[in-house]
């Protein structure tokens, strides 16, 4: 998402509802301040095109956009989801101009540039004619509310995209923050208003980009963006919404994404077990170690209809810390907090902007810290595999650049009771890992009160058996892995 100016600070802070771009902080504002992500929902796309610039291809945008694409949009967020979210995509009638229909002075060549702040402006009275426009041709906006928050049309829209030929990044706008003019329906400011339908935000992307498109839809499922937008380092690697170049090999969600969205089949770990992971893309299984703010999250990573720019499976560790703050000229806030506004800060000063403590970091396992050092994401040796181990530091040192030392420990250097061990990748592409975590208050964690995703679907081992079957082998069996485990080089 393109970066916003400092001018629009003032307005940001001066308001308290939930925002739109908070990574699932809040989950009830579904509809005003975000699409529902769950459930059977229909999505307009609004082509604009330019005349001067290279024509839209439609055969290849409603390709994209069909579900009869393996690898275009709908296919993509139904195979993220486990089929939990559902999105019918249509692509609406062609919105031509004769000339660029932005100010010549302040926009020449038709290109925006980023942290424009006459883009704002100029922006909203774009969509607002796309949208205008796309009505008056007969699209009934109805169609675009299907579901909400409680599963029933809510009078909000399930999203809408604009796509245009013209030259520009990218980024997911919140017309209803910022509009202070006509919302088409005889009132001023606010979402905009067709057929009854409201419309808080629009996901809008330049040169025809199909792809960039999947990352601003991103944003309006509530997500924010995981790359830095500083330059300094990548972000997160591994994650649609972090440091994937929008190439046609898209990334899956990170595993805090799909965590958030439940969108995974989550496995909370207690004490010491064996697990069999498969392939992430077909079972949405994420172990998570760890309860609370601060924790980690492991899955089953390796090329397949998505993640195809990976040459390799392995395990993807993220350490996930969501109290991480910033200090800000307005002072200290907490950057997945439910403030409106809050998103001008994030994109001034994003959540994964600290390489050394973001808000998701990648473990990798060779201990190297090339992604800190903006060097290359290398899968053979950043993903866990054959012999690979994760330990806690005894010393409790702070991790920093000074001291790069690769473990387990939370932030605060305090050991976090996470061990990762004799990590086996099978030949059909499943996992084999043991996995240690806190022994006891790991269970009773919720995301929310009711459906899948609310809650694991497994915690900690399952309870020892007992009669014949607990045969007195298999407690030698287990002590001879572990020793076996322990035998292998910890990678640091």
């Amino acid at each position: 998402m393109a970066r916003v100016p400092l001018v629009v600070l003032t307005l940001a802070a001066a308001l308290a509802r939930a925002d739109y771009m908070d990574h699932f902080a809040t989950r009830d504002d579904v509809g005003p301040r975000k699409v529902p992500a769950l459930g059977d929902v229909t999505v307009l796309v609004m082509p604009v095109e330019v005349k001067g610039f290279p024509p839209i291809d439609r055969a290849r945008l409603e390709r994209f956009f069909s579900p009869d694409d393996d690898e275009g949009f709908v296919r993509y967020f139904q195979v993220a989801s486990l089929s939990r979210y559902r999105p019918r995509v249509v692509v609406g009638p062609t919105i031509a101009y004769a000339q660029c229909p932005l100010p010549a002075a302040q926009f020449p060549g038709c290109r925006v540039a980023r942290g424009d702040v006459n883009a704002f402006s100029a922006g909203i009275d774009l969509l607002r004619e796309a949208v205008r426009r796309t009505d008056e041709a007969g699209v009934d906006f109805t169609q675009f509310d299907r579901t909400g928050r409680a599963g029933a049309p809510d009078r909000w829209a399930d999203g809408v995209m604009l796509l245009t030929n013209v030259p520009f990044g990218g980024i997911a706008f919140p017309i209803a923050f910022f509009n202070r003019g006509d919302n088409l329906a005889g009132q001023s400011g606010g979402p905009l208003v067709a057929d009854g339908v409201r419309i808080p935000h629009v996901a809008v992307a330049g040169d025809t980009d199909v792809h960039v498109m999947v990352h601003e839809f991103g944003h309006l499922l509530g997500l924010t963006d995981l790359y830095d937008e500083s330059g300094r380092y990548a972000g997160l690697h591994l994650s649609f919404m972090g440091s994937w170049a929008y190439d046609p090999k898209i990334v899956l969600p990170d595993a805090e994404t799909r965590y958030r969205l439940r969108w995974a089949n989550v496995l909370q770990a207690q004490g010491t077990q064996r697990y069999r992971l498969e392939p992430v893309e077909a079972s949405g299984q994420v172990v998570r170690v760890g309860v609370g703010d601060e924790y980690f999250l492991v899955e089953n990573r390796g090329p397949g209809r998505f993640d195809q720019g990976l040459p390799t499976r392995g395990l993807a560790v993220f350490h996930v810390d969501r109290a991480v703050e910033s200090v800000t000229p307005q002072g200290r806030f907490r950057k997945l907090g439910a403030r409106e506004g809050d998103f001008v800060n994030r994109l001034l000063d994003c959540v994964n902007c600290d390489a050394w403590h973001p808000y998701v970091r990648l473990v990798q396992a060779d201990g190297a810290f090339d992604l800190e050092a903006d060097r290359r994401f290398v899968a053979e040796d950043d993903l866990f595999r054959d012999g690979d181990r994760l330990l806690d530091d005894e010393s409790r040192t702070v991790r920093s650049p000074r001291q790069p030392i690769n473990g387990s420990n939370r932030y605060s250097g305090e050991p976090s009771g996470f061990l990762l061990d004799d990590v086996r990748v099978r030949d059909d592409g499943a996992i084999d890992v043991t996995i240690t975590a806190p022994t006891s208050g790991q269970c009773e964690e919720r995301l929310c009160d009711e459906g899948e995703g609310c809650a694991p679907t497994a915690c900690g081992p399952p309870p020892p058996r007992t009669g014949c079957a607990a045969a007195p082998g298999l407690a030698l069996l287990g002590l001879l892995l572990l020793e076996q485990g322990l035998g292998r080089r910890q990678r640091r």
